[in-house]
C-alpha cells in the first residue's frame, strides 16, 4: 500500500516538473530535450546580462532547471518511455529503409518501339504523328474502324440499304412492277 503511494506520489511530481518546463506528459523524450536544452540557452543568455537582479533570477532558474530535467530523466517512468521511444525509432528507420529499398528496385520498364506504318522508321507507340514523315499513326481500333467506315465501305452500304429498302416497297406493294 505504502509503495502504491509512493509511485502515485512519484508520478504526481514527474508529471509538475513537465508541467514547470511547459511540456506535456506525452511530449517524447526529443522534446523534452530540446525545450530543456532551450531554456538552458535562454537562462545562460539572461545570466550575462548586465543587470544583475536579471543574472540572479537566471542563475536560480537554471538551477531549477537542471533538478527539473534530472528528476524527469531520472524517473523510471521517463526511461521506459524513452526506451520504447527509441524502439519506435528504430522501427520507423527500418520502414523508411525498406521502403527506399523497394524504391530503388522497381524495375526500369523500356518503351517498346513501333514501326510506323508509312515510312517504317522505329517511332514510340505514343506517339500521334509520326515524326518523321508526318504520317497519322492510329491505334488498332481506329485501324479497325477505318477499315471498316472506309468510303467505299459505306458506299456500297448505301446501295445495299436503299436496295432492301426497294425489294421491302416493291413487295409490299407489287403494283409499282406492272
Amino acid at each position: 500500500m505504502a509503495d502504491s503511494s509512493q509511485q502515485e506520489k512519484e508520478f504526481s511530481d514527474i508529471e509538475l516538473c513537465y508541467k514547470a518546463m511547459g511540456l506535456s506528459f506525452s511530449d517524447n523524450p526529443e522534446q523534452v530535450e530540446k525545450t530543456y536544452r532551450k531554456l538552458k540557452d535562454e537562462y545562460t543568455t539572461l545570466m550575462r546580462s548586465p543587470d544583475m537582479t536579471a543574472r540572479a533570477g537566471a542563475a536560480e532558474n537554471l538551477k531549477q532547471l537542471e533538478e527539473l530535467f534530472t528528476t524527469i530523466t531520472g524517473s523510471l517512468i521517463y526511461k521506459d518511455y524513452a526506451r520504447e521511444y527509441e524502439k519506435y525509432k528504430a522501427l520507423k528507420a527500418e520502414q523508411m529503409a525498406a521502403r527506399k529499398l523497394k524504391q530503388q528496385q522497381k524495375p526500369v520498364v523500356k518503351e517498346v518501339l513501333i514501326n510506323c506504318p508509312y515510312c517504317k522508321k522505329l517511332i514510340a507507340p505514343k506517339l500521334k504523328v509520326c515524326i518523321y514523315c508526318h504520317g497519322k499513326i492510329l491505334t488498332p481500333m481506329e485501324q479497325m474502324m477505318a477499315k471498316v467506315f472506309s468510303t467505299r465501305n459505306l458506299v456500297v452500304a448505301t446501295i445495299l440499304v436503299v436496295l432492301v429498302i426497294a425489294g421491302v416497297v416493291l413487295m409490299s406493294n407489287p403494283q409499282l412492277l406492272k
